[in-house]
């Protein structure tokens, strides 16, 4: 557009990206996003600041260099961190990580035009891919709604993909998800995108694609097999496939508060720039340590709490009661950090909350999972263990079992369990067998 607009034209543009930039520059001092790393806000804001600092440069503006160093230091910054996230993950979960992803996308990309800087090996980069495919539900239209979500993404995916396979994977991966995606995205319905997403990636997702890279899918795509995200704290089994009568998908989450790597680096402060919890944002995640998703043949018949109220019992946890520290729906509590609109990450003991998996095994149609999450209940529960095994028979059924373990004190007498759907209601049909119940 630029050469079909007049002089004066051209000036009041110049004019109002530079005031918008030096905008963004004054409140990255201020607001909690120039603070906060791994976060949508901040990688968003910081990629708008580097792109109108480049688009003014040329016109010799004394504040170019201040913005670009604050961008680069920051964005530098963010793929340090993201070298420590060897599974490609995002704590925010698919959808935010999405919109995280397209900003970090472009980062590398103008990093390496623009400034030599080369991103290309990053550890975080080349598992990426999977943090989109085996995540996907069968169909490529939903995914796994772990954490802050709609139905699936909210930029992309199809930009970050072709992305990957133009500049890290080079496989053909990227090129043939991004097609898979696009072929099966609904018309209508809650799985929509918005109008203010739909066409923000457009542009990049045109300028990466390599058509030369011929679209290949993963190795053994078409048979169900597990994932495990070990930052992220999540295994997935059946993603990524057609969607059909037999194709089922399984999702189980038992994982650290931001990930490992970044709630090991928050405990252990080994970089002085880190300042804690008060360096990262973890307000998109869920109480949901032991939570699980089940969706035999295909239709979601366990569902997570999408993009709501920070309610454990939304996410197919354990409650108990009663808790004396129950902060609602007293006198039951669930895990650290819920009942507010975001996670409470830096009250009492919030930001320790942390769950594992212990066990993870699939043989053929069968899969073995379970974790210990008593570490992201409040120890005033005085609870030992809370540990949830879950079995994978076939693929119409699954077996769950908890096991819980108090220590002496306990206050606790009562344990509630809470399977959620989005789509349909449960009703307790009584089981009747030769005319008796």
């Amino acid at each position: 557009l630029y050469w079909s607009l007049d002089r004066d034209r051209r000036r009041k543009y110049l004019k109002k990206i530079e005031s918008v930039t030096d905008d963004l520059y004054q409140y990255s001092k201020i607001r909690s996003w120039g603070k906060q790393f791994l976060h949508n806000h901040q990688t968003t804001n910081m990629l708008a600041l580097l792109i109108g600092a480049l688009v003014v440069e040329e016109y010799k503006s004394a504040q170019v260099n201040i913005w670009k160093e604050m961008v680069i230091d920051v964005m530098e910054k963010t793929m340090f961190l993201l070298n420590h996230v060897v599974d490609g993950s995002l704590d925010e979960g698919v959808a935010y990580g999405s919109y995280t992803s397209k900003s970090i996308t472009q980062y590398v990309f103008l990093s390496k035009r623009h400034f030599g800087i080369n991103h290309f090996e990053n550890n975080w980069l080349k598992m990426h891919f999977w943090f989109y495919y085996s995540t996907l539900l069968p169909g490529f239209q939903r995914t796994v709604g772990i954490a802050d979500s709609n139905y699936n993404w909210f930029y992309g995916p199809e930009s970050q993909l072709v992305f990957l396979d133009a500049f890290v994977l080079k496989n053909g991966s990227g090129n043939w998800l991004a097609r898979q995606i696009r072929k099966h995205r609904p018309k209508d319905g809650p799985m929509v995108q918005s109008t203010a997403q739909r066409w923000s990636t457009l542009h990049t997702e045109y300028l990466w694609y390599d058509a030369e890279i011929t679209s290949h899918p993963p190795p053994d795509h078409e048979m169900a097999k597990m994932h495990l995200f070990p930052n992220w704290g999540v295994v997935t089994y059946g993603a990524g496939l057609p969607n059909s009568q037999t194709n089922t998908f399984f999702s189980f989450k038992s994982g650290k508060l931001g990930g490992r790597a970044v709630y090991d680096i928050v405990h252990f402060q080994p970089y002085s720039w880190v300042d804690g919890w008060r360096s990262f944002n973890p307000g998109h995640e869920h109480p949901d340590q032991n939570s699980f998703t089940f969706a035999p043949n295909g239709q979601v018949f366990v569902s997570e709490a999408l993009y709501g109220p920070k309610l454990s019992h939304l996410n197919n946890i354990l409650a108990f009661a009663p808790s004396p520290t129950s902060q609602c729906n007293q006198p039951w509590e669930g895990q650290l950090g819920e009942c507010s609109q975001w996670l409470k990450w830096t009250t009492n003991e919030s930001g320790d909350a942390a769950g594992e998996i212990v066990t993870a095994n699939q043989h053929g149609e069968t899969m073995f999972v379970s974790g210990e999450a008593a570490s992201a209940y409040s120890s005033s529960m005085k609870l030992k263990s809370v540990y949830r095994s879950l079995l994978l028979l076939n693929h119409q059924t699954l077996l769950v079992v908890d096991h819980i373990e108090k220590n002496e004190g306990s206050p606790l007498s009562l344990v509630s369990a809470f399977f959620h759907n989005l789509d349909i209601d449960f009703k307790y049909v009584p089981f009747r067998f030769l005319n008796k119940f």
